[in-house]
């Protein structure tokens, strides 16, 4: 086994280029670089550096000896921190969720590695299938996701709701008006209400402008439903389904959204309002995205009967407690979830 000293040495010597720094870095002599150098040479039977006065030049077999020293260097620093096991402030913390929750979380999640420097926090985007997944497996420790899991594998803590909005355009193409019999002449009045982001919201309005009934309002939204088309996303199915059953509607509720035309798909989450906000289509979604969009003027959120929220859970495994580190990242996100 190569002395490791030796290859600390090597390290600073080829970072610095220089053995007078080389030794003030390592409080050594120039002699004892020297000799480092040498043993390091001696084990690896080859030359490493090339002298350049007071400079060296790597050789060939020098810089491999010196990535593979770097590799070595940086398995031993993850392997000590991974030892700190109840530091409450410092270490690695990995949350999994969705990336809605993540554009809602992870903003006080920096503030809280702002404040705590030595905590290193990786939010992972990813569907709730493989969240639950990597909690049973043991490769992830904690993960959020809606609905509470089943599996005695999963150990879960209710966090609170997010709401689901079935978003609009709110200016909706001339030509779709034109094609759904009953809807104003002017596309632009069919939408009512004003301001935007997750608060916004619409209700479907009369020829006259005046507020039509409840069964008037099913009708007219089932039919801008079939006709504007469906912005597809890999949670879309799930949501409207929640969505129809839960909103109160009952023109909606006997909707299949299998069976609904799609005008397009996007898996980018910060992209999948685009369209709708252009006309193209309509989705549903967690209302908290419409605060991360610059466009959120262009959209609306039809106002059902009910609100429509999922619950939403922290999941770890239920066979060991997290490291300490955790607890602050948990009542972070609570605060912004709860």
């Amino acid at each position: 086994m190569i002395n490791p000293t030796w290859l600390d040495t090597f390290i600073t010597l080829v970072e610095t280029g220089n053995f007078t720094r080389t030794a003030e870095q390592r409080f050594m002599t120039q002699p004892g670089v020297s000799q480092h150098l040498k043993k390091l040479e001696e084990a690896c039977q080859c030359e490493l550096v090339i002298r350049l006065g007071k400079g060296i030049q790597l050789t060939e077999q020098g810089q491999r000896v010196y990535h593979y020293a770097k590799e070595l260097q940086e398995k031993e620093q993850d392997f000590i921190a991974s030892l700190k096991f109840d530091a409450p402030f410092e270490g690695k913390c990995v949350v999994a969720c969705s990336g809605a929750i993540a554009q809602r979380i992870y903003p006080a999640l920096l503030a809280l590695q702002k404040q705590h420097s030595a905590l290193n926090i990786h939010v992972e985007v990813a569907p709730r299938r493989t969240i639950l997944s990597g909690i049973a497996n043991n490769t992830l420790e904690l993960g959020i996701v809606t609905n509470q899991p089943e599996s005695e594998d999963i150990h879960s803590e209710y966090l609170g709701e997010e709401a689901l909005g079935l978003i609009l355009p709110r200016s909706l193409p001339d030509a779709l008006a034109a094609q759904v019999p009953g809807l104003s002449e002017n596309a632009q009045g069919f939408i009512s209400g004003s301001g935007s982001g997750s608060g916004s919201v619409a209700k479907v309005a009369s020829v006259s402008g005046k507020a039509k009934s409840k069964t008037d309002d099913g009708r007219s939204l089932k039919a801008v439903i079939k006709h504007l088309g469906l912005i597809n996303h890999p949670d879309a199915m799930h949501y409207l389904q929640r969505y129809f059953n839960d909103c109160g509607e009952a023109e909606l509720a006997n909707i299949n959204p299998n069976k609904l035309p799609h005008t397009g798909y996007i898996n980018q989450l910060s992209q999948i309002l685009l369209p709708v906000s252009e006309g193209l289509g309509y989705t549903v979604l967690p209302t908290s995205t419409l605060d991360f969009v610059s466009f959120a003027d262009k959209l609306t959120v039809y106002k059902a009967k009910n609100e429509v929220t999922e619950p939403l859970y922290s999941v770890q495994t239920p066979h060991s407690a997290l490291p300490a580190r955790y607890q602050a990242v948990k009542q972070a996100i609570t605060q912004v979830l709860g």
